[in-house]
């Protein structure tokens, strides 16, 4: 062949390949064949010896977007529901998620899935055998949030989700906007697992909850669990939750409320910000840490009738600010220490700074913990006033 021919051969190979590739997806899933699940629950079933799995399915026709149309408020006509939950049950998770099949139409299409609800007696026997499944499986996604509940976590996705049309994306944004309050600590599929290889922290997830109000349920994220290895051991609750979250370096935004000493009302003190350092320091083979914590925020709301624009009055207020964070951290310090649970990650520390020391008490590092030294320094600075300077209508109505 001449290298004219040679060439228009290997053109035409190019262009054949190119139009293969262009024709389609080997491996596309049909919408129409998939069921699509948003959220997962996981309870044992009657018996005690195998797992029922609750799947939130959403149901792409009758999801309607606030303010559509429907004659029976429900999301779709005829009665119909936004989303279906399905129950099936196994000896394992993936044996559970198999036997849905037997129920539903449609395959199952776990990749959108957001959140995974497991229930408390689930959790203190053992996360182990949940999250294997879920990690290992190729479609269930590594940054679905997990979230652990006292009530049968059926339950909790079968509760109306307020404005949210299906109840696990709503709980999606409850974990997403967590910093809000930062009293809560959300935490996804891969920080769970890397945390628990890395067998120098413990875990922590949130406890989600149903709220009453006189005419329905609704849901709330009400504390905070602690965990050792993999079973659930303790639990925090908000201002143990947001004392973890200063150590940690977490706590983006929220409320700081302080009361003023001799005068009659209280002020809100909001947060914009705040920075932790920990540095451990091993002196005649005792170990000791320090936590410093940098804060910057705002003057948000008073009750009282006091002018606080000067710098007195703001120093004031910042070591106030000061003391409740220390009062937060030092309580989430004694819960953990009560568990003998580092979830502090003050181990992984000690590792990385004084490896020696590390490598003479890895093993018995659970309990020597809770005996641990540890000074907490806090520094706050309230930076903005608002668009008030002064309570000037408040002293109007007095």
């Amino acid at each position: 062949m001449t290298r004219s021919v040679v060439y228009v051969v290997k053109k035409k190979w190019v262009l054949l390949v190119i139009l293969l590739l262009l024709s389609g997806c080997w491996d596309r899933k049909e919408l129409e064949k998939l069921a699509i699940v948003t959220g997962i629950g996981i309870d044992y079933g009657e018996e005690g010896d195998d797992y029922q799995v609750s799947f939130l399915i959403a149901r792409s026709g009758e999801v309607k977007t606030p303010g559509s149309s429907s004659q029976d408020g429900g999301g779709g006509g005829g009665g119909s529901k936004s989303v279906w939950l399905l129950k099936s049950k196994g000896a394992t998770i993936f044996d559970a998620v198999r036997n849905a099949t037997l129920q539903s139409s449609r395959r199952l299409f776990l990749s959108h899935n957001q959140v995974v609800i497991i229930n408390k007696e689930v959790a203190e026997k053992g996360l182990l055998p949940v999250i294997d499944f879920l990690i290992r499986d190729h479609e269930p996604r590594l940054n679905e949030w997990l979230l652990i509940t006292r009530e049968q976590a059926e339950t909790i996705l079968s509760l109306e989700s307020g404005l949210e049309k299906i109840s696990a994306l709503a709980i999606a944004d409850l974990m997403r906007n967590y910093y809000l309050s930062s009293k809560i600590r959300a935490v996804n599929l891969h920080e769970f697992a890397g945390t628990l290889l890395a067998k120098t922290t413990e875990n922590t997830l949130p406890i989600i909850g149903v709220v009453k109000t006189d005419q329905e349920k609704g849901m709330v994220i009400e504390e905070t669990g602690i965990f050792k290895s993999d079973k659930l051991i303790g639990y925090l609750n908000k201002k143990e939750t947001r004392g973890l979250l200063w150590v940690l370096g977490k706590t983006q935004d929220g409320v700081v409320v302080v009361e003023l000493p001799g005068e009659e009302g209280k002020v809100s003190l909001e947060i914009f910000g705040a920075k932790s350092k920990i540095s451990s320091k091993v002196s005649e083979g005792k170990i000791r840490f320090e936590i410093d914590i940098a804060e910057v925020g705002s003057l948000g709301e008073q009750t009282s009738y006091a002018n606080l624009s000067s710098r007195e009055k703001l120093s004031l207020l910042e070591n106030l600010k000061a003391k409740v964070i220390v009062e937060e951290v030092e309580a989430a310090l004694k819960k953990a220490q009560e568990c003998k649970a580092d979830i502090f990650g003050l181990g992984e520390y000690l590792q990385r700074q004084n490896r020696k020391e590390w490598e003479k008490v890895k093993d018995n590092w659970g309990e020597l913990f809770p005996h641990l030294e540890v000074k907490v320094k806090v520094k706050t600075k309230i930076r903005w006033l608002g668009l008030l300077t002064k309570p000037t209508i408040l002293e109007q109505i007095k």
